[in-house]
């Protein structure tokens, strides 16, 4: 029996048995030191990572599968997003207590912004004026900081839940939700009125979350219940919990908005579910030692996973 005639009967067994089938993964290794999170280039070929241990911004063309160019933007970067149609990276520099923005094309910093306690995760506004930035504060009580991207400054701070953690802002109406480690829920701010609105209650220690394309849903992972909150936007309530693998972390949904993909720290894989539901029984695929982030490149079927203990990426893809 040829290759062919075999790769076709393992996807129509994948296809019938409501999985997934996968192509080859590829690993690419020495990718600074503890890197946390990673965004994507609109063409996704350019995968840019923070590393935490270096306090660098690594840059990866993931073509050549190799580390393409670095700079230093502060101590201890985590999250990141991009803004400019992919031109600039506005980082969360947890130590420096910084946004640092970056501009990709000179891939140099132009700008530190200071923020309120230890930022960690940063997400950016549809109409791209702003970011929205979350820190653990010096009590118990997070910050939510909101940044004028154009004037570069913080124009509002916000009191969050204990140890907020990471956020999504809807790509429709521009509500920032805040996941609060600390507290087990996610809060509902109004970014206008810049207000809390709603306070729904997840799993245990939340730690990611992503929203699909048309604000609807919000995907949940709870590291300590291994699950996934699934988050009705326009009722704030959760619809269904969905067991995952051990320590889910990272969430990511892919831009046409059929799939969602989480990550699992202590089971290093990679969870794949549909986000209509139609399925509550996830696909999963192996990567390697202490994933973290993930993001999925705008073909939908690409994924890109960083690997913190193993400082390196996994590249994968569903058939």
């Amino acid at each position: 029996m040829n290759t062919k005639k075999i790769r076709c009967i393992l996807l129509s067994f994948a296809l019938l048995s409501g999985g997934l089938a996968f192509g080859k993964t590829v690993h690419i290794k020495k990718v600074g030191e503890f890197p946390n999170f990673v965004a994507l280039s609109p063409d996704g070929a350019i995968a840019y990572v923070t590393s935490y241990g270096t306090g660098e911004l690594i840059e990866v063309d993931l073509n050549k599968k190799a580390v393409a160019r670095s700079v230093v933007v502060g101590v201890a970067p985590l999250g990141i997003v991009l803004g400019d149609a992919g031109k600039t990276a506005y980082i969360a520099c947890r130590d420096a207590g910084t946004v640092a923005v970056v501009n990709l094309e000179s891939f140099r910093v132009e700008a530190d912004i200071k923020v309120g306690g230890a930022p960690n995760a940063v997400a950016i506004g549809p109409r791209g004026y702003s970011a929205y930035v979350t820190s653990f504060g010096r009590s118990k009580e997070g910050l939510l900081s909101i940044i004028d991207t154009r004037e570069r400054k913080v124009t509002a701070t916000m009191k969050m839940g204990m140890s907020p953690i990471a956020l999504a802002v809807s790509p429709t109406t521009e509500a920032v939700y805040v996941v609060n480690g600390g507290s087990g829920d996610v809060w509902c701010i109004d970014s206008n009125r810049r207000t809390v609105t709603a306070r729904i209650p997840v799993g245990d220690a939340p730690d990611g979350i992503a929203i699909t394309p048309n604000g609807d849903r919000l995907f949940v992972a709870n590291s300590g219940s291994n699950d996934v909150s699934v988050i009705d936007t326009r009722r704030g309530t959760v619809l269904v919990t969905i067991p995952v693998g051990k320590s889910p972390f990272g969430v990511a949904v892919s831009p046409d908005g059929k799939r969602v993909f989480i990550v699992n720290t202590n089971s290093r894989t990679v969870s794949i579910l549909p986000t209509d539901l139609h399925s509550l029984e996830a696909t999963t695929v192996e990567v390697q030692k202490g994933p973290v982030g993930i993001q999925v490149a705008p073909d939908n079927r690409t994924f890109v996973v960083v690997n913190e203990q193993s400082n390196s990426l996994t590249v994968g893809q569903v058939i």
